[in-house]
């Protein structure tokens, strides 16, 4: 299901562990306007960065969340969050062309795990602005 011009719903409530992926998408399609508004967060994010994005992770429901280790109170579980990379740009060239934008964000986190890099930003309502 399209969302915005670049974004499905598939692609935001998207996931590698085969066990959740219908799961998840059916809880994703329970909650249609929080993803309307995700899909349009990324759309911003597209924008500034210049570039496609490829999503990592987006909208997790509870039993992935906890499949995956991630924390109980993860804005992914909200519709909040997009983990990000691109082909085009490192992942800390991401999070420093972020922060420096007009970009209205809760949390950018430069994440790594192993070899693995990405940004995660988040929506949410607190508008902090917090970078790790």
């Amino acid at each position: 299901m399209q969302l915005t011009p670049h974004f499905t719903l598939e692609e935001l409530a998207g996931t590698s562990k085969r066990e959740f992926k219908q799961k998840n998408l059916d809880e994703a399609q329970k909650i249609l306007g929080k993803m309307y508004q995700l899909a349009g967060f990324a759309e911003r994010v597209r924008e500034i960065i210049g570039h496609p994005l490829i999503i990592n992770s987006g909208y997790r429901c509870v039993a992935l969340n906890n499949a995956l280790k991630g924390s109980l109170t993860s804005q992914h579980l909200l519709a909040e969050a997009i983990d990000i990379r691109t082909n085009a740009k490192t992942p800390n060239e991401i999070f420093q062309i972020l922060v420096a934008s007009d970009l209205k964000y809760d949390q950018i986190i430069l994440e790594k795990v192993g070899n693995a890099q990405w940004v995660h930003v988040s929506i949410g309502s607190k508008k902090e602005k917090l970078k790790y």
